[in-house]
């Protein structure tokens, strides 16, 4: 005997009908059927087929963790499934990467050594006296001037004046400076929650990070029944949830799915990595919630 079909003669014999059950636990009869059924491929994955048995044992009176110990190599916990929800992908996977070619980063360097030199041969054409204009010849002295016979001394070519040897001077150093490379900022870490799906008080989030540890955080305003587990099945905190023990902070870096079943949703909060997350409008204050939580670090 199957472990389907075991619940469902546990079933039968309370009197209990499929949609009594789904009364109880909030689990869809579609997948109370496909349970009784064993057909596990159309549950959205083995974490899910693992919580809907031991909510369906516990409502029918079984032991869940014995019947699960005792049926353990029947269900499919050891495959790999993909759960069926929508990824929000980060837009930096999708944009193409371009590389510079090695000229262009070159190209800043080389224009400051071409201005350097430029300036330098414009200082030393102006010290030779290059862009100095011609005087023309001297006026000849008279015959009768006691000072024929003596040498025209020519006046000295013309150089820079004083202030444009100082502006030079001032251009010369500044080409000289180098220009510092600003290093590139290091990409800010960030952590996002989507809530996919809500139906019968279970929430399906998709929670996307940049972040390598991530920390869930909860606090209450009042007492709450609060049961955590991880992918396999372990318990992470399992107990009423009082405001004396506010906040409950847990590492969960190593998890990828995280189960959170908890009661007065009005009065408490939840967040991860910082990031609350927002429960569903739909919602009232009186029905115990379930929460799945995929995690997806970039």
């Amino acid at each position: 005997m199957g472990i389907g079909e075991r619940l469902k003669e546990e079933r039968e014999s309370k009197n209990m009908s499929l949609d009594d059950v789904q009364n109880l636990t909030k689990i869809q009869v579609r997948y109370l059927d496909a349970i009784e059924q064993e057909r596990f491929n159309v549950m959205p994955g083995s974490f899910y087929v693992r919580a809907f048995i031991k909510e369906y044992a516990t409502v029918l009176g079984l032991n869940p963790d014995e019947l699960m110990e005792e049926y353990k190599s029947d269900l499919p916990f050891e495959k790999e499934e993909s759960i069926a929800l929508s990824r929000v992908k980060s837009s930096k996977k999708n944009k193409p990467t371009t590389k510079t070619p090695t000229i262009f980063s070159l190209l800043p360097s080389v224009i400051v050594v071409l201005l350097i030199i430029g300036i330098v041969v414009l200082v030393w054409l102006f010290r030779q006296g290059f862009f100095a204009g011609d005087e023309g010849d001297p006026t000849p002295a008279d015959n009768d001037d006691n000072t024929a016979g003596e040498s025209v001394q020519l006046p000295p070519a013309q150089g820079t004046s004083p202030s444009e040897e100082e502006d030079s001077e001032d251009s010369e150093s500044s080409g000289e400076e180098q220009v510092e490379e600003e290093e590139p900022e290091e990409p800010e870490q960030e952590t996002e929650i989507s809530l996919d799906n809500y139906e019968n008080n279970e929430s399906y989030y998709n929670l996307t990070t940049t972040e390598e540890n991530v920390n869930l955080v909860i606090t209450t305003e009042n007492r709450n029944w609060l049961e955590i587990e991880d992918e396999s099945g372990n318990s992470l905190y399992e107990k009423t949830f009082s405001t004396d023990e506010s906040p409950l902070e847990l590492d969960v870096s190593d998890v990828e799915e995280l189960y959170l079943r908890f009661g007065e949703p009005q009065s408490i909060n939840i967040e991860l990595n910082g990031e609350e997350l927002e429960l569903s409008d739909e919602i009232q204050a009186s029905q115990i919630q379930r929460a799945w939580i995929t995690i997806e670090k970039q």
